[in-house]
């Protein structure tokens, strides 16, 4: 009974810690801007979890759940890129800062074990980011104005009159500064909120999850986000395909492809040859250009893209393969593989799943998986928990999968076979990323 009492109380610290990455009281309060409310949440689920987190990272369990082993792999790598040039402080800070990102992984995996937690941390997410964009929402529409959330006024040319052109795009709070990172939480929460619009048990009252869509849409045309549509893009049409099929899907893309324009404005123009995506294309080069030396294997060292180049990547995958070396790299990529992979196993498990609701599930966690995957093309979050929560959050979910089949295995093992398949996927990753750059660069 006790053991069962400190589970429940962990989850609840730990459904707090989500809930403090978007709604981050400091922010919201200005007499407590300097409590350090989500590290004594996050210390406290640590503490009450101990024994059970560390299950999750011992050998056995590693090879039975190879996201998680791929995420310890770029912990290691970014301690291993910043030791290869003798940088021991880099080492330790960088370490450091990611370990606290593993911590939060680590303890997703752990408390949230069954299709009922499961459940409630995707709404605990769903309302939180949605309550989150709603406030950004107000303050862009000047509706209200919160000091703690500022847009961007972003570059964009100039017109006949040589006279520079900006356009204002919407900003989150704390960690969601970029218009692109709030847009792919909006991805997010939109898929989650779908989620619960479709769910029976609500009956009627399921209809109110359109409010929260509805103001979710709205605020991802507020961030003008390319990368937000194209993820939304792909996250729907990934959904569609598992749950509809491949031809419904054909007919779904030619519409969005048709209607977009007309609602979306300067979300659809993509201009390769100039403009953002040129400069971005410029940035990926100079950064396979750094790994043109002994920095190939174990890169330039996390954090120090910048220093090379003088920007971030914009680009999570080319981000981890230049700091983190194609090893780092290969680990990062393998996170979203596994997952993957694992997603693909279920279709051909003989027996199914036994778990009506997780077998629901998804097709909405395939989309939140591609969506993110995708956003990350246009974002450098290598090493931010927003990624973590997203990985973490497919991990528990496979996790329940195999516990919820007759035979109770995992859908994928780590072994010789899967080392290869990585390394093969990764390269073909690597290669066609340096392949692209290398032709759209001018």
């Amino acid at each position: 009974m006790r053991d069962k009492s400190i589970a429940v109380l962990a989850y609840a610290l730990f459904t707090l810690t989500t809930a403090t990455l978007f709604l981050r009281p400091s922010e919201l309060f200005i007499g407590i801007a300097e409590w350090p409310i989500y590290e004594v949440l996050i210390l406290s689920t640590l503490v009450l979890t101990h024994q059970s987190i560390q299950g999750h990272f011992r050998w056995y369990y590693l090879q039975r759940q190879p996201v998680t082993l791929c995420v310890v792999g770029v912990f290691l790598a970014v301690i291993v890129s910043h030791l290869s040039h003798i940088y021991l402080s880099g080492a330790i800070e960088g370490g450091t800062l990611f370990l606290k990102t593993l911590i939060y992984f680590g303890l997703l995996v752990t408390v949230v074990n069954s299709p009922a937690r499961l459940r409630g941390f995707m709404m605990t997410v769903a309302i939180c980011a949605t309550a989150m964009v709603a406030l950004c929402v107000l303050d862009y529409c000047e509706i209200f104005d919160f000091e703690f959330i500022q847009h961007l006024d972003d570059y964009d040319g100039v017109n006949d009159e040589d006279e520079v052109q900006t356009t204002l795009r919407m900003r989150g709070t704390g960690i969601f500064q970029d218009p692109n990172d709030l847009a792919a939480v909006i991805v997010v929460a939109g898929i989650l909120c779908t989620y619960f619009l479709t769910d029976q048990s609500f009956d009627n009252l399921k209809f109110g999850w359109l409010i929260p869509l509805i103001m979710l849409l709205v605020g991802l045309l507020c961030t003008k986000s390319r990368g937000g549509l194209l993820a939304t893009g792909v996250a729907g049409l990934a959904f569609i395909i598992v749950r509809y099929g491949g031809k419904v899907a054909t007919v779904s893309a030619v519409l969005g492809c048709c209607l977009l324009p007309l609602i979306a404005g300067r979300q659809t123009e993509v201009d390769l040859e100039g403009g953002t995506g040129q400069d971005r294309i410029q940035l990926w080069r100079e950064g396979f250009d750094a790994m043109k030396s002994p920095d190939l294997l174990f890169g330039v060292g996390q954090s120090n893209y910048v220093d090379v180049v003088g920007l971030v990547a914009h680009n999570s995958y080319i981000h981890a393969y230049v700091e983190l070396g194609v090893i780092g790299g290969t680990m990062f990529f393998g996170c979203f593989f596994f997952a993957a992979l694992q997603f693909y196993r279920m279709i051909r498990i003989p027996e199914g799943v036994t778990h009506p609701e997780l077998l629901r599930m998804r097709p909405y966690l395939i989309a939140l998986l591609t969506g993110w995957a995708t956003a990350l093309f246009s974002l450098s979050r290598c090493y931010v928990v927003p990624t973590y929560l997203v990985l973490g959050t497919c991990a528990a979910y496979l996790n329940l999968i195999w516990i919820h089949t007759e035979s109770g295995e995992p859908l994928v093992i780590w072994n010789r076979g899967h080392l290869l398949r990585l390394v093969s996927a990764s390269a073909c990753t690597f290669t066609g990323l340096y392949v692209f750059t290398a032709l759209m660069a001018r």
